[in-house]
């Protein structure tokens, strides 16, 4: 897959970073987790939880 650059302002950057950093806390690659969600929901539509929980 190739590389999408971004631009952003300081301050919309401070914000996404605040957000990634709140979602993905302590995992290595965050912000290309974080981007590559984006980029997936934005031509494949929201993704859909495909597991069922299991009554034990």
């Amino acid at each position: 897959m190739g590389k999408v650059m971004i631009s952003l302002t300081d301050e919309a950057e401070e914000l996404v970073r605040t957000e990634v950093d709140k979602q993905y806390f302590g995992r290595t690659g965050g912000f290309s987790i974080f981007f590559e969600k984006l980029i997936r929901q934005y031509f494949n539509g929201p993704v859909k939880e495909t597991r069922e929980k299991k009554p034990r």
